[in-house]
């Protein structure tokens, strides 16, 4: 009896464990734009333009920048803080050109009473390069109900074999 339960529990077990991996790699066609897909350092046009993205293979995206860099002691309230952004993307098709759009949002607070104020909402159309290891497109920030124009310009980050070697 034993032994007619486990063919059908190992096969289910297998059929549902590739089904569900988390670790499933994405396509690297780029064709398909699921090449967004990782880690990339972006310029963004924006009062500090160094962020950090991370675009997962389920349609959502974090950015973020280094805490504290809104922070102005000489303005009232002191500044802002912003959270991580976080939102969803996807791939759309604009008469068979290909591109990534999507939104994220950063909560803000003032930086000395630490009460919440305007959320910051990004929206963007990016184009993946070529290659893969590149995106760059139009994005829009709003803020307090003023939207601003910016752009982006991602750059992959890679593996630094050199160190890895060096270990």
């Amino acid at each position: 009896m034993k032994k007619i339960m486990v063919v059908p529990v190992l096969f289910a077990a297998i059929v549902l464990g590739a089904s569900f991996s988390p670790l499933r790699p994405a396509s690297a066609d780029p064709s398909n734009n699921s090449d967004i897909v990782g880690a990339w350092e972006v310029t963004a046009a924006a009062p500090y333009p160094p962020h950090l993205a991370t675009f997962h293979g389920d349609g959502t995206v974090t950015f973020t920048n280094p805490t504290n860099v809104q922070q102005n002691a000489s303005s009232a309230h002191g500044g802002t803080n912003d959270s991580v952004g976080m939102g969803n993307w996807n791939l759309v098709n604009v008469n068979g050109t290909k591109y990534i759009e999507g939104t994220f949002e950063e909560l803000n607070a003032f930086a000395d009473n630490h009460q919440p104020t305007d959320t910051l909402s990004v929206s963007f159309k990016l184009q993946v390069s070529a290659d893969g290891n590149g995106f760059d497109g139009p994005a829009s920030a709003t803020l307090g109900g003023q939207t601003f124009p910016s752009h982006l310009t991602g750059a992959r980050m890679a593996i630094d074999q050199a160190a890895i070697n060096a270990l």
